[in-house]
């Protein structure tokens, strides 16, 4: 399959929805060729090397590219939404961070994608979704594609209090906003339902890892009704963090053989 085109974007608005999330607003012509996208949906923002947005990148050698949930996507506009977590590591910032807090209406920048990741499994008797601040875009949009008798849990890691934001859900899942514990521990709290769960789960490189044994050897869940990942590991860039997730999932799938 041929990889897709990249295509510039220009952003429309910018605005801080939480106190560590940024809502960027994209159009431009280039994407009322973009595809419709499903729940899963994400694109690759492309940077140079010193952290600066990339209007027309030419030489693929020299981008970094940093991956991020579509939030939503109306062609008829044409308008895309991105939410991007605001965050430092020992007060150094990311380029994808440093760009969301200080980009303006005009500016550009490009993109690939879409891209897509696996969704929840078709056949359960319950839902549990979990993840952090990264994976909260993707939650709100499962959950919103949830059928109306969906039951369950969706639990979100914040790193403020005022993160909460509002979310379309079926009566019957709850939410819970974890702001002290870790994700894993909170996980491991929860009232654990009877019968089939579908688990979709995205965190950090290290809590993904402790959920997934404690998925596969305390509860025991088969490894079709789950989706699992690390989307960004702690003191890693993304590509960093991108050879340490493949040589993680192949070893772990030499365990499921």
């Amino acid at each position: 399959m041929a990889k897709p085109q990249p295509r510039q974007a220009t952003v429309t608005k910018s605005v801080r929805i939480t106190p560590t999330m940024q809502r960027i607003y994209l159009g431009g012509d280039d994407l009322r060729t973009f595809p419709s996208v499903s729940a899963g949906a994400y694109v690759k923002l492309m940077f140079d090397l010193n952290g600066n947005p990339l209007p027309h990148p030419t030489e693929m050698s020299k981008v970094a590219m940093r991956t991020y949930t579509v939030a939503s996507f109306d062609a008829t506009k044409p308008e895309m939404v991105i939410d991007m977590v605001v965050h430092a590591d020992n007060g150094i910032t990311g380029p994808a961070s440093a760009w969301a807090v200080s980009t303006q209406p005009g500016d550009t920048i490009t993109l690939a994608g879409p891209g897509t990741s696996k969704g929840l499994n078709d056949h359960y008797d319950w839902v549990l979704l979990a993840g952090d601040m990264t994976a909260l875009p993707s939650i709100r949009n499962h959950l919103a594609e949830l059928p109306s008798n969906a039951k369950g849990y969706a639990v979100i890691q914040i790193e403020d209090e005022n993160d909460k934001v509002a979310l379309s859900k079926p009566k019957g899942v709850s939410i819970i906003w974890e702001h002290t514990q870790s994700l894993p521990t909170c996980l491991a709290e929860l009232d654990w339902l009877d019968g089939t769960p579908s688990i979709w789960v995205a965190c950090e490189f290290s809590d993904m890892r402790a959920i997934r044994t404690w998925l596969k050897d305390d509860k025991e869940v088969v490894h079709e009704h789950i989706y699992i990942s690390s989307y960004w590991k702690k003191g890693r860039s993304e590509d960093q963090h991108k050879i340490d997730k493949k040589q993680d999932s192949d070893a772990f799938a030499k365990t499921l053989n």
